[in-house]
C-alpha cells in the first residue's frame, strides 16, 4: 500500500485548480453549444452535453498511432460491444468502464482518455460499451463488463501478457462491482485495478461531498444523486450499500491504484475505496492529484498539470508489469513511491546507529517556538522567564553561579519584584535553579534540568541548539514513536484512521510550503500516538510537539531548497502499515521515516546562520552589584 503524489501537490494551494486546467475549461465551455442550465436534470440534454464536451475537449489531442476495432463479447442478456485500441506494440491489455454516472457518456466520449492511455502505457484498451441506466439499471452495467472481464482474462492467460482493469468515475464502480460478482478466480489473473476518481458512497453523506457539494468544481451532490437514483431506482436507502464495493471482502482484489482528484465531490469516495481495500489487505496505493477536477482525464496529454498527474497511471502500469515478470518480487509494503521520477532510496544509513563521530555545527537560533505547551511568554514574568533560562542554558549564567538580587534584576528587566520572583520559581520548578537562604539563587547542573518539559525543550532548541542536542532528541523520537506506531497498528479504531487520514488529506493536499502543512503533520502525529492507546506514551507527545513544530518551522525556512525525500510518502508508509495492522512494519517505517528527518534537521542546521543577539537590547543584570 502507498500514497503516491504528483509533484505539483508539494507546494499547490488547498482547493485550487491549476491554472491552465482551469483555463481550458473555461475556453471548451465557451464554444459549447448545448450547456445544461444550472438545476435542470434532462436526461438527453445531458447525454448531449457530454459528447459534445468530449468532442470539443478531443479537437486538441495529439493522434497516436495504433489501431483501433471492434468486439462484440457474449453478455447475460446479449452481446456487449467494445471498442479495441492496439499499439504497434503493446505489452499488457487494460479492460476499461467510462464514466459518466450511468446514465451519460459512452466509448465515444471516453476515445481520447482510451487512445491516451493505449499509447501511454503500451497496452491494449478494451472500452466496454455497457448499457446506460435508466433504460437498463443496476445491476445490468456491472453484468454486461463482468461478462467481458472473465473472458479477458481467460483469453489471455499464458500468453505472457499483463492484464488490468481501469475506470473512471461511475465506471470505476462498474469495474469493481464487476470483478467482486466474478470472483477471486478471476481476480488471480490480473496484474492491478486503477480506480480514477469513482464512485463508491451511495449514501452521499462524505465529508466532501458537504465541502464540494455546490457545484463549484463541475460535479455538485445534487447532480450525483440524481445519478444515483436514476442508477438504482428499485434499491431503497437500506440496502444501497449493495451498490458500492466499500464494505465487502475485496480480500481477493489485485493490487489497486486509488486515484483521487483535489477538487472533486468524490474525493473522500476515493479515501473510502482505499481504506477498504487496506483494512482487507490488499496491496493498494493512493495517488491524489492536487488541482485537478472531476473528470480532468479527458485533458490527458492536452493540459501539462493533468499530464503530470495522469502520469501515476503510466508508473503504475510500468512498476506492476515489472513486479509480475519478477520472480522474487519486492514485498508490496515496499512498494511505496512518490511517482514522479526514479523512486529514490531511503536516506538511513542507519542515521542512529551508525557511527557515533557527528559534526558539530556549533550552536545556532531559530525562530521563537509556538506551542500550546509552552509557558506564556506575553506576561511580564513569562518573557523575564524566557530571557533568563536562555541565558542559562547558552551559557551566560554557568552551573554555580547566583542569579542577580530582585532589585537588580527587576530593575534592569523593568519588571516588579513579583514578576521577577514568580519568574525564578518558574525555573525552579523546572530544575534550572534552587533558591538557598542568605545565598541567592543558584544554576543547577544540567543533569538537574527537566529536559522532557517542554520549555525547556523550546529553550534549548531557541538559545544553543547544536547537532548533538538535535539528535538526542531524534534519538528520544526513535524510541518513542516507532513503538506507539506498533501498538497503533494492533489497536487502531475506525475513528483514529479516520483521524490520521484526513491528516493525510490535508498533507497532501497542502504541502510544506503552505500554512496548514505544519498543523496537518502536528495533527497526524498526536493521532497516532493517541491510537496507541498507551497513557504513559501520550504523556511524551507535549516533548515531541516542541520538537516537531521547531523542525517543520526549521524546514519551512529553507523552501523551495529543502532537502530530503518526499515526506508525504513516508508519513503514508507508515499509516498503511498501521492501516494493515502491520505492527513490525509501522514500526519500521517509522523509524525510517524518523531518521530520515534528522538527516534533514542536520543538513539544514549545518546551513543555517550561528547563534547571536537577537536584537534584544536589555541590559542584563550583573550579580556583582547585588
Amino acid at each position: 500500500m502507498a500514497l503516491l503524489l504528483d509533484s505539483r501537490s508539494r507546494g499547490q494551494n488547498s482547493g485550487a485548480v491549476a491554472r491552465d486546467l482551469a483555463a481550458k475549461l473555461e475556453q471548451i465551455q465557451s464554444k459549447q453549444q448545448h450547456l445544461v442550465p444550472e438545476g435542470v436534470f434532462d436526461i438527453d440534454a445531458s447525454r448531449i452535453w457530454f459528447d459534445e464536451f468530449a468532442r470539443l475537449v478531443a479537437q486538441d489531442a495529439r493522434p497516436h498511432p495504433m489501431t483501433v476495432s471492434q468486439q462484440v463479447f457474449t453478455g447475460p442478456k446479449g452481446p456487449v460491444r467494445t471498442r479495441v485500441y492496439t499499439p504497434r506494440a503493446h505489452r499488457s491489455v487494460i479492460l476499461f468502464a467510462h464514466g459518466g454516472g450511468w446514465v451519460i457518456g459512452s466509448i465515444d466520449t471516453h476515445d481520447h482518455i482510451c487512445r491516451w492511455l493505449a499509447a501511454a502505457t503500451g497496452s491494449q484498451v478494451i472500452s466496454v460499451d455497457y448499457a446506460l441506466a435508466p433504460e437498463h439499471p443496476y445491476p445490468a452495467a456491472i453484468q454486461q463488463t463482468a461478462a467481458v472481464m472473465t473472458t479477458v482474462v481467460a483469453e489471455h492467460e499464458g500468453d505472457g501478457r499483463t492484464v488490468f482493469l481501469a475506470g473512471d468515475s461511475a465506471g470505476a464502480n462498474v469495474m469493481a462491482m464487476a470483478l467482486l460478482s466474478a470472483g477471486p478466480d478471476t481476480a488471480a489473473g490480473l496484474a492491478g485495478f486503477i480506480s480514477i476518481y469513482g464512485a463508491y458512497s451511495p449514501q452521499m453523506n462524505l465529508s466532501s461531498h458537504k465541502l464540494y457539494g455546490d457545484g463549484r468544481f463541475g460535479l455538485g451532490e445534487t447532480q450525483m444523486r440524481w445519478f444515483w437514483n436514476l442508477y438504482a431506482p428499485h434499491v431503497p436507502p437500506t440496502e444501497r450499500h449493495r451498490l458500492t464495493p466499500v464494505g465487502a471482502d475485496l480480500s481477493f482484489f489485485p493490487p489497486t491504484l486509488c486515484i483521487g482528484a483535489e477538487c472533486d465531490l468524490l474525493l473522500d469516495d476515493t479515501l473510502a475505496f482505499y481504506s477498504s481495500l487496506a483494512h482487507c489487505g490488499v496491496d493498494v496505493a493512493l495517488s491524489l492529484w492536487s488541482g485537478m477536477t472531476h473528470g480532468a482525464l479527458h485533458f490527458a496529454d492536452i493540459v501539462d498539470s493533468v499530464s503530470t498527474s495522469a502520469s501515476s497511471i503510466v508508473h503504475y502500469v510500468d512498476e506492476r508489469r515489472r513486479s509480475v515478470g519478477d520472480l522474487h518480487p519486492a514485498a508490496p509494503a515496499s512498494l511505496v513511491r512518490a511517482l514522479q521520477g526514479e523512486p529514490s532510496g531511503r536516506l538511513s544509513s542507519t542515521v542512529m546507529t551508525g557511527e557515533d563521530a557527528l559534526t558539530d555545527f556549533g550552536s545556532v537560533r531559530i525562530a521563537p517556538i509556538r506551542s500550546p505547551f509552552l509557558t506564556s511568554r506575553s506576561r511580564s514574568h513569562g518573557a523575564v522567564t524566557h530571557r533568563l533560562a536562555t541565558e542559562i542554558i547558552g551559557g551566560t549564567y554557568l552551573p554555580g553561579s547566583i542569579l542577580p538580587t530582585e532589585d537588580a534584576a527587576s530593575t534592569a528587566f523593568g519588571v516588579s519584584r513579583g514578576a521577577y520572583r514568580e519568574s525564578v520559581r518558574t525555573l525552579a520548578a523546572k530544575g534550572l535553579v534552587h533558591s538557598l537562604p542568605k545565598v541567592g539563587t543558584r544554576i543547577n547542573e544540567r543533569s538537574s534540568w527537566r529536559l522532557l518539559d517542554p520549555d525547556v525543550l523550546a529553550w534549548h532548541l531557541e538559545s544553543n541548539c547544536t547537532a548533538a542536542f538535535v539528535r538526542s532528541l531524534f534519538e528520544v523520537r526513535k524510541v518513542v514513536e516507532p513503538s506507539a506506531a506498533a501498538l497503533a497498528a494492533r489497536r487502531r479504531d475506525e475513528a483514529g484512521l479516520a483521524g490520521m487520514a484526513e491528516a493525510m488529506s490535508r498533507m497532501a493536499t497542502h504541502g510544506p510550503a503552505d500554512a496548514g502543512w505544519q498543523s496537518a503533520v502536528l495533527d497526524f502525529h498526536e493521532r497516532l500516538i493517541a491510537c496507541s492507546e498507551n497513557d504513559v506514551l501520550a504523556a511524551m507527545w507535549p516533548a515531541i510537539q516542541v520538537t516537531l513544530q521547531w523542525s517543520l518551522a526549521l524546514q519551512d525556512s529553507a523552501i523551495p531548497a529543502r532537502p530530503g525525500g518526499d515526506p508525504v510518502a513516508d508519513h503514508a508508509k507508515v499509516f498503511e502499515r498501521i492501516v494493515a495492522q502491520d505492527a513490525e512494519g509501522a514500526l519500521q517505517e517509522m523509524a525510517y521515516l524518523i531518521d530520515g528527518a534528522l538527516s534533514e534537521t542536520l543538513l539544514l542546521i549545518s546551513r543555517a546562520p550561528p547563534s547571536a543577539a537577537t536584537g534584544e537590547a536589555a541590559t542584563r543584570p550583573d550579580p556583582a552589584n547585588a
